[in-house]
C-alpha cells in the first residue's frame, strides 16, 4: 500500500464548517468594533443616522451569532443577512450624507469608502450570478440615489463640486461589479475542477484522494475515528452474468444505501473497484454492530436492476489519536479478509482488546 499524502487541499465538510463559523464570528468581532468606534468617534453629538442604524446593526451580528450558536441558522443564512443589513446601512448612509454635506463640500463622506467591501464581499457570499446581480442592485440603488439627491436636493452651488465624486464612486462599483463577476466564473470553475478531483464520477462519493487527505487531517489534528473497509462478495461474478453496466448500477445503489446509513460527520469513499472505505467519528462497539447489520440487511436485500442483492465483508479498525492512518488501513484491511477467510457476508475488528462482532 502507498504512502498516504500530505493534504494540499480541505475534502473535509465538517472542518470547512467550523472554519466558516471561526471566520463569522471574527466578522462580528470586527463588525461590532467598528460600529462602537464610529459611534464612540461622534461622542457627544451623534448623527441622527448612526445613532440607531448603527445599533441596530450590532444587534443583527449579536442576534445571527447567537443563532449560529445555537444551530437555528445556518452559516450561509448568517452570512447572507449580513450582508444585507450592511448593504441597507450603507445605502441609508449615502443618501443621508447628502442632507449633511456643506456647501463647499467636494468630496463624499468616508462611509463611502466601505461600498468597495460590500461588492467584494457579494462574490464570497453568493454564487458568481446571484452575486452579480446582488452587486449589481447596490450599484443601481446607490446610483439612483447619487442622481435623486443631484437633482433635487444638493444646493446649485455644490453640484459642480460633487459631479466629479458622485461619478467616480459610481464607476468604482461598476469597475469592482464587472471584475468580481469575472474572477467569480474563474473560481466557480475552480471549485468544480476542485469537486470533481476529490468525487468518484460512478458512484458520487469521495474518491481515494479525498479520503487520504481527510485520514491525514485526523490524524494531523490528533483525532480518533473508526474506519470501516468493505469489499462487495464475488463481484466479479456480478459482471460476467449481468454486465459491466449492470455491475456499475449495483456499485451505485451500494454507494446510496452506505450514505443513508452513516452518523453525521462521517466520510464515504470508494476506494478503489468495488471496495470502500467509510470514516466515522469514534463509534463503541454496541453502536457499530447495529448500524452495520441495517447497512448489511439492505445490501442483500435491495434489487439492483437484475441483482437480487449483494454481501461484502466489513473490516473495522479504530484509530487512536496521532496513529499513522496507513496503519490503522492495514488494520481494517487484514480484519477485512479475516472475513474473506471465514465465509465472507460478516464483520470483524481489527482491534486485538476487542472480540468479533459478526
Amino acid at each position: 500500500m502507498k504512502s498516504l499524502p500530505t493534504p494540499s487541499l480541505n475534502a473535509d465538510p465538517a472542518l470547512w464548517q467550523a472554519r466558516q463559523r471561526r471566520m463569522f464570528t471574527w466578522l462580528v468581532v470586527l463588525g461590532v468594533a467598528a460600529c462602537t468606534v464610529a459611534l464612540a468617534s461622534q461622542l457627544p453629538h451623534l448623527d441622527p443616522l448612526d445613532a440607531w442604524a448603527l445599533p441596530v446593526l450590532v444587534g443583527v451580528l449579536l442576534l445571527l451569532q447567537g443563532l449560529l450558536l445555537w444551530g437555528r441558522v445556518t452559516i450561509q443564512t448568517a452570512v447572507r443577512v449580513t450582508f444585507m443589513a450592511t448593504a441597507a446601512y450603507l445605502l441609508m448612509a449615502l443618501g443621508h450624507q447628502f442632507s449633511v454635506l456643506r456647501p463647499t463640500s467636494e468630496a463624499l463622506m468616508e462611509n463611502t469608502y466601505w461600498f468597495a467591501v460590500i461588492y467584494v464581499s457579494a462574490f464570497l457570499v453568493y454564487e458568481p450570478r446571484e452575486a452579480t446581480r446582488a452587486a449589481g442592485a447596490v450599484l443601481v440603488l446607490a446610483a439612483l440615489l447619487c442622481t435623486y439627491h443631484m437633482l433635487f436636493t444638493v444646493p446649485p452651488e455644490a453640484r459642480a463640486h460633487l459631479v466629479g465624486p458622485c461619478a467616480q464612486f459610481l464607476l468604482m462599483g461598476a469597475v469592482l461589479t464587472v471584475m468580481q463577476g469575472t474572477l467569480g466564473v474563474q473560481r466557480a470553475q475552480l471549485q468544480a475542477a476542485h469537486a470533481a478531483a476529490f468525487t468518484d464520477a460512478l458512484t458520487g462519493l469521495a474518491n481515494r484522494r479525498a479520503a487520504e487527505e481527510r485520514l491525514a487531517q485526523l490524524t494531523r489534528m490528533q483525532e480518533t475515528f473508526t474506519l470501516i473497509l468493505f469489499d462487495l462478495d464475488h463481484f466479479k461474478r456480478v459482471n460476467d452474468m449481468h454486465g459491466h453496466a449492470m455491475g456499475d448500477l449495483v456499485l451505485r445503489g451500494v454507494a446510496q444505501i452506505t450514505q443513508r446509513h452513516l452518523p453525521p460527520g462521517s466520510l464515504a469513499a470508494r476506494w478503489g473497484g468495488e471496495e470502500f472505505l467509510l470514516i466515522l467519528p469514534e463509534q463503541r462497539d454496541k453502536h457499530l454492530r447495529p448500524m452495520l447489520d441495517q447497512l448489511r440487511a439492505e445490501l442483500r436485500h435491495h434489487r439492483y436492476g437484475t441483482v437480487n442483492g449483494v454481501t461484502a465483508c466489513f473490516g473495522v479498525a479504530t484509530a487512536t489519536a496521532g496513529e499513522d492512518p496507513e496503519t490503522v488501513v492495514q488494520r481494517a484491511d487484514l480484519a477485512m479478509y479475516r472475513v474473506k477467510e471465514q465465509g465472507r457476508n460478516d464483520v470483524h475488528l481489527a482491534d486485538l482488546r476487542r472480540t468479533q462482532i459478526g
